[in-house]
């Protein structure tokens, strides 16, 4: 998940998840377009059969009214003079077919034109048989038992007559993208070409049988009646379609280019919205979300681990790990100071009292908001503590780099002492009123900031130090000076008049889990004499 998350993180990444989403979203309009275009190509097609198939239509009506009139108007004895008579009577109907035959099971005995046959002849097996209210049909059957020799036509067969039809004659004009062709189909699917293009059958019957596995490059449509009999099969080539359709072709492209590339990018200000950190942290600002690292603090001249400062961090959906500068300034705007303090808090206590050994007392300081130095609220966080004092002292620390604006800060940090919980200035020598805050306030010690073990020496940081140390020292507060990078700079601290009580820093130590602050407690007590031993 993380992988997925980090997509969506990084700028070019999002460039290109824009890009790939534009790129398919180009894909599904132009298949969407494509998709169109094909329904209306078909319903094209069906229009530009129907009128084809109407004749047929109305021919199979006139026989089937036909066959109803020879069935009640015919009731004279069959092959009879009567019988002509009301043979020719009904012929003689307005549209009504003139050319009856009588041929009970299909054995013609006599014709409206022939009279009587001696001996009978048999029509055959039908190409189509009857099927329903479809009378059977013989297709290009020769005529000759009608008295027609040398011609063929159409024979319908509903029991007991028959009608001979002439060899029909189609006419066939479709727009100059599309072929054309009409045919006679036989359930057996023998079929007969009856008009139009020939081929475009044949064609339409391998597309659905996938004769050729290539890609076909044709829309094809069937359009039938009488129970399939009739078929007009079109075809339109793609080629002759772009063609004849390029201004649709060109004018979907670019609409289809355009719509999507709006919409990648509205999707990119969304993602980038979604996914820019303040928005991340904002959601995913929860307990399991936060990360404590530790960072031993060590008595000066003894060597003795103190205790440690505990650092929070904050682990992203990507599961990177970020660092306070980056996300505190949010957490204040977002007015979250307590409720992130709170989590800290619940977060170191459950990892120290699992992973730290009991019988020795550690001192544990955490910076707070100055907003939040409110002495009800910060015993109500730390009072999860109070069943382990015998193992740790609280220290807050305040960042002197903002100002204190609590009015009653000396009032405050009066009721924390009371309830067992040091208070710090920490990042003391930047920001703002560095001595006013010293003096108004009853601290019980000062950090000095990282800057004045950092200085080089001989720099106006470095002769400053000794400065800050006297004036903490003056007011009679504990001195912790952070950022000992090095070996040189712990024996510099060592040989500083008045004496510092506390170090922190790399050489001592960079931050550490939970698991690592106690076996370094372990590794310490044990053997590190290079830093006890540095003089």
């Amino acid at each position: 998940m993380a992988k997925l998350v980090r997509l969506f993180i990084s700028a070019r990444q999002q460039r290109l998840v824009s890009l790939v989403l534009g790129l398919l979203l180009f894909g599904l309009f132009v298949a969407a377009a494509a998709l169109f275009a094909r329904h209306e190509v078909v319903r094209l097609l069906v229009g530009e059969s129907l009128p084809v198939l109407r004749p047929f239509a109305d021919r199979a009506d006139i026989a089937a009214g036909t066959f109803a009139a020879l069935k009640s108007d015919v009731t004279a004895p069959p092959c009879t003079p009567e019988f002509d008579r009301q043979l020719r009577r009904v012929a003689y109907q307005p549209n009504r077919f003139n050319e009856f035959v009588y041929a009970p099971n299909g054995i013609v005995e006599c014709t409206s034109s022939m009279g009587r046959f001696d001996p009978p002849v048999a029509l055959g097996q039908p190409d189509m048989p009857a099927q329903g209210r479809e009378p059977a049909m013989w297709v290009d059957r020769g005529l000759t038992f009608a008295g027609l020799n040398g011609l063929v036509g159409t024979v319908l067969h509903l029991h007991p007559y028959a009608i001979v039809l002439p060899l029909e004659t189609v006419r066939i004009d479709p727009p100059g993208w599309m072929a054309m062709e009409v045919v006679f189909v036989a359930p057996s699917g023998r079929w007969w070409h009856r008009g139009g293009t020939p081929g475009v059958y044949q064609r339409y019957v391998a597309s659905l049988r996938q004769q050729d596995g290539g890609l076909d490059t044709a829309l094809r449509n069937s359009v039938c009646l009488l129970s399939g009999r009739v078929c007009v099969v079109t075809e339109a080539p793609l080629a002759a379609l772009l063609s004849h359709g390029k201004i649709y072709v060109i004018a979907s492209l670019v609409a289809a280019l355009a719509l999507a590339a709006w919409l990648a990018r509205m999707a990119r200000v969304m993602i980038v919205r979604r996914f820019a950190f303040e928005s991340r942290f904002r959601r995913h600002l929860e307990a399991g979300s936060i990360v404590c690292v530790y960072q031993p603090i060590m008595h000066l001249h003894s060597g003795e681990i103190a205790g440690c400062e505990v650092l929070a961090r904050w682990r992203d959906v990507d599961d990177s790990i970020v660092y306070p500068d980056r996300f505190i300034p949010l957490v204040e705007q977002a007015g979250l100071t307590r409720s992130f303090t709170r989590m800290v808090a619940e977060r170191a206590h459950a990892e120290l009292i699992e992973a730290l050994p009991e019988g020795r007392k550690l001192m544990l300081t955490f910076n707070i908001f100055p907003r939040d130095l409110d002495a009800a609220f910060l015993c109500n966080v730390f009072g999860i503590f109070a069943s382990a004092s015998s193992r740790f002292e609280i220290g807050v620390e305040i960042v002197e780099s903002n100002v204190i604006e609590v009015a009653d800060a000396p009032l405050q940090i009066e009721a924390l002492r009371a309830a067992g919980i040091r208070t710090y200035i920490d990042d003391f020598g930047t920001g703002y009123s560095n001595i006013q805050n010293l003096v108004a306030l009853t601290v019980d010690g000062v950090k000095l900031d990282r800057s004045f073990a950092m200085a080089a020496t001989g720099s106006v940081m470095a002769r400053m130090l000794g400065h800050a140390i006297d004036m903490v020292r003056a007011s009679e507060r504990t001195i912790v000076v952070e950022g000992v990078e090095t070996a040189e700079r712990l024996r510099q601290l060592r040989a500083v008049i008045p004496p510092i009580d506390l170090v922190q820093g790399y050489f001592i130590s960079r931050p550490l889990s939970a698991e690592d602050f106690a076996a370094f407690l372990v590794r310490h007590a044990e053997g590190f004499h290079e830093l006890e031993l540095v003089a």
